[in-house]
């Protein structure tokens, strides 16, 4: 079957006039979690939980009320920066959906948000997008919730954490199916309240890196988180970042349903997002960054996934990112170029759906959108030491399409690159569906112009 991808992302100012930085502050919650050191490879069993997911636990108490409605979201203005084709940059650092590719019509560019995320176009409730100006007019039969409480409150559910399973409910939740946690060691993954201990500078009574809906993110690493802090957060002392884990090492091939291997033009590459085979990555963004050096290998490797069945009426999804590694600058277009990936096996297009700028998240291609660099006061707390080494991107959002009804399988996965120390960290929040989605073609790229 003929399959393709839309992607549009999200790039967050930063208050320091860079283009593409952290996004809004986040929220702490009351949480007591203790460290452990090794876990058990999670396996699907058919039923909405894994049967193993061991996780630090502990009390809760929430200061978040969760997503706001449409009527609560901000505005925005543009920004001009240094970095490449980066526009709708939003000066108090929430999130605005940015096209790289085409000139778009319609109600305008952004897809959907609320609470922290900013629309220009509109929404419906707090997290269901009506339009998005990409193909001008939206399902009436969209069945996606129109509202979406969170339910991360527990602080130990990595799926919930990100906006998943609150319920069977689809009118109000996003159920999954299948869920696999394949992440024997624990430290490798954290459901946070908040990532470091910078305060934002526009709202100095809010953490700068804090999630993007309810209480609670996951933050995802190639090294070993240290325990929580008492209110949930993840805070790394400097040079907390250079160890390896007890993941897998020395995989010749990505984990689970990912592949490197170009997969557009029905397998022989060269036409990204369109004409997909079906197995591999159709964004073809995956090969030259894998084979940078030959003989390359996965370490470290964390690995999850989850099944969903798309609502009718809805035409795509969205969740939104942030990359950090200490890898950068030192080894930039050479073997050690840490990947995170998110990976979809829609009808409508199978392969890596995260970019920035068209780039992936690879310590490589990132080069110019490392907005938050060496001795930034904003990394203080997260264990990228003021030392020329380690910087981050700030927030983004994904935007992936589906066919509805569908069945079909999201995958993440972050790992080391031919060595096993130098982690790299990536922050993920915010599932949520998108009645427009969008389908790239050769006239509408949806932000990804094909190569």
């Amino acid at each position: 079957m003929t399959q393709s991808l839309a992607l549009r992302l999200v790039c967050l100012a930063s208050v320091s006039g860079l283009a593409c930085s952290t996004a809004d502050p986040g929220l702490t919650a009351g949480v007591s979690a203790t460290d452990s050191d090794s876990g058990l490879t999670s396996l699907t069993t058919g039923d909405d939980s894994p049967t193993t997911q061991a996780q630090p636990t502990g009390d809760t108490n929430p200061t978040d009320g969760g997503t706001m409605s449409a009527g609560e979201t901000m505005g925005t203005t543009g920004v001009t920066t240094d970095a490449p084709d980066t526009t709708g940059v939003d000066t108090t650092g929430t999130p605005v959906t940015s096209s790289t590719g085409e000139d778009t019509t319609g109600d305008d560019t952004t897809s959907t948000t609320t609470g922290d995320d900013t629309t220009t176009g509109t929404t419906t409730g707090d997290d269901t997008t009506t339009t998005d100006g990409t193909t001008g007019d939206v399902d009436p039969n969209c069945q996606a919730p129109a509202t979406q409480p969170p339910c991360d409150e527990a602080g130990d559910d990595i799926f919930k954490a990100i906006g998943l399973n609150c319920s069977d409910d689809k009118s109000m939740a996003i159920p999954i199916s299948n869920p696999v946690i394949n992440a024997p060691d624990t430290a490798s993954y954290r459901v946070i309240s908040r990532f470091g201990s910078a305060m934002d500078p526009m709202d100095p009574a809010q953490f700068n890196w804090r999630p993007h809906e309810g209480s609670r993110m996951l933050a995802i690493t190639t090294g070993r988180f240290p325990a929580l802090q008492g209110d949930g957060g993840l805070v790394e002392p400097n040079n907390g970042d250079s160890e390896g884990n007890n993941n897998p090492d020395n995989m010749a091939n990505l984990p689970g349903v990912m592949h490197w291997n170009k997969g557009s033009n029905n397998g022989q590459g060269g036409t990204p997002f369109m004409n997909c085979d079906g197995v591999n990555d159709c964004s073809d963004s995956l090969d030259p960054q894998w084979n940078i050096a030959p003989f390359n290998v996965a370490n470290d490797v964390f690995y999850m996934s989850f099944d969903l069945e798309t609502p009718l009426g809805t035409h795509g999804y969205l969740f939104d990112f942030a990359y950090f590694s200490e890898e950068w600058p030192n080894y930039v277009n050479d073997s050690f170029n840490d990947m995170l990936v998110v990976w979809s096996t829609s009808e409508t297009f199978t392969g890596n759906v995260t970019f920035i700028n068209d780039q992936p998240l690879t310590v490589t291609a990132l080069d110019p959108y490392m907005m938050y660099q060496p001795g930034d006061p904003l990394l203080a707390g997260t264990g990228f030491p003021g030392d020329g080494e380690g910087a981050g991107t700030g927030w983004f959002t994904a935007k992936g399409s589906a066919a509805p009804g569908e069945n079909f399988t999201i995958a993440i996965s972050i790992f080391d690159m031919s060595d096993t120390v130098w982690d790299t960290t990536g922050l993920i929040d915010k599932f949520r569906w998108d009645c427009e989605g969008c389908i790239p073609s050769e006239v509408m790229s949806c932000g990804i112009e094909p190569q």
